[in-house]
């Protein structure tokens, strides 16, 4: 009973744990997007710019939001990681909620690339894997 529990596990750990990461993964990109989401909503609420920058070797990113001043920063899970090459470094919002520029940005992940394609004004996110 013993031997089968031994094997089970062996099969079962490695097996969990790359799920595991491929779920924090996806919940990283979920609070990403929502983030951006959530600066496109405050700009035009408050007719304010908001704007989103890499820190840490694109390991954190930072909100700031200029009518109060204030940033707010997050670690992405730690199998991901802004990629530099992106044609797109940092993300800005008018005051109407319109995009400053728009481009693609690259991710390194631990299951390959990624690539996060904002499109028009309004800031519409494709994602690529």
């Amino acid at each position: 009973m013993l031997t089968i529990m031994g094997v089970l596990t062996a099969i079962v750990v490695p097996v969990s744990s790359g799920w595991t990461a491929v779920q924090t993964e996806r919940d990283g990109f979920e609070a990403f997007k929502a983030t951006i989401q959530q600066m496109q909503a405050y700009s035009i609420a408050h007719q304010t710019t908001t704007w989103l920058s890499f820190t840490n070797d694109g390991k954190t990113y930072a909100v700031t939001y200029s009518d109060v001043f204030e940033k707010s920063k997050t670690d992405f899970p730690p199998t991901i990681k802004f990629d530099n090459t992106s044609t797109l470094k940092t993300i800005s919002f008018m005051e109407n909620g319109n995009m400053y520029k728009t481009g693609t940005m690259n991710f390194e992940t631990s299951s390959g690339p990624k690539k996060i394609r904002f499109q028009f004004q309004r800031g519409r996110m494709l994602i690529y894997e």
